[in-house]
């Protein structure tokens, strides 16, 4: 009975330290990791609204994930890329958006999770069925990761209307 009684502490112990240790590194912020990533979400406004495609798909990482609100997902640089070229060329092509972040929660010190409110002017309707919005608000959600050079991307990037806007 000792002997068991030893090994469930020890495993309560071990599991104590890693929710410890998770729950530091999760809770610690870095001021420069923050405004950096700030600056990410200033860059993707800006690159947006110069209806640049690569520059935005830059800003992601080599395998990074795109989910639009109507659930289209791309994955990769290059499908990025694309999925950009061809929304700036239609229903995007006069649409302006502006980015706030809501909040940064640090996962890790290299891994954060990004939520900004986004309003968007200008946009048409994607096809024929769906009425067109003066203005879209809603939700991006992000991921992003440091890089080893310092540099933050993009590593999935989720966006939902806000319902009724």
């Amino acid at each position: 009975m000792v002997r068991n009684s030893w090994k469930a502490s020890f495993v309560v112990l071990v599991i104590f330290l890693l929710t410890a240790t998770f729950s530091w590194a999760k809770a610690e912020s870095n001021p420069a990791d923050e405004a950096a990533i700030k600056k990410l979400v200033a860059s993707f406004s800006d690159c947006f609204n110069s209806k640049d495609a690569h520059a935005c798909a830059l800003l992601y990482t080599e395998d990074g994930d795109f989910t639009s609100v109507r659930g289209d997902r791309d994955h990769g640089r290059p499908a990025v890329e694309k999925h950009y070229e061809k929304v700036f060329s239609t229903f995007l092509k006069n649409a302006h958006r502006t980015d706030t972040v809501r909040s940064v929660q640090f996962l890790s010190r290299r891994i954060a999770c990004v939520d900004s409110d986004f309003e968007m002017t200008g946009a048409t309707a994607p096809n024929a069925t769906e009425a067109a919005r003066p203005v879209r608000k809603g939700l991006l959600t992000w991921i992003v990761t440091k890089d080893k050079g310092g540099e933050w991307h993009i590593a999935i990037f989720h966006e939902l209307d806000y319902p009724g806007r």
